[in-house]
């Protein structure tokens, strides 16, 4: 588990997935909780919904730490047209993943510590 600091003063604890199987797995057949992905180096991945049991907010986040996209992301049905997957639109180092809207928009800072 980690502390990840929002906005300089609000707070929350999240799983960090930094691991092939913790990334694969994610927040699948879950309905609540916080993961914070660390990928190897920036780029553009891409997230799918297929096990995912409640919408999820996705804050895509740049080496810096700075969010560069968002998304509410919602998950996939037996119909193939909600088959989507969610890519920033500028390079990510991290991805935060939560049930909840964290209130947190293009530009705004995390911090956390690995």
């Amino acid at each position: 588990m980690i502390e990840v600091k929002l906005d300089g003063s609000r707070k929350i604890t999240a799983e960090i997935a930094d691991t092939l199987l913790k990334k694969s797995w994610g927040l699948s057949r879950r309905s609540e909780g916080k993961m914070l992905f660390v990928f190897i180096k920036p780029g553009r991945p891409a997230i799918d919904m297929m096990l995912v049991l409640e919408s999820l907010n996705l804050y895509f986040l740049d080496s810096d730490k700075q969010v560069v996209d968002t998304y509410l992301a919602e998950p996939w049905t037996l119909n193939p047209r909600t088959w989507r997957l969610y890519r920033p639109n500028k390079d990510s180092k991290y991805l935060l993943e939560s049930f909840e809207d964290l209130d947190l928009e293009e530009g705004d800072s995390v911090d956390f510590s690995l």
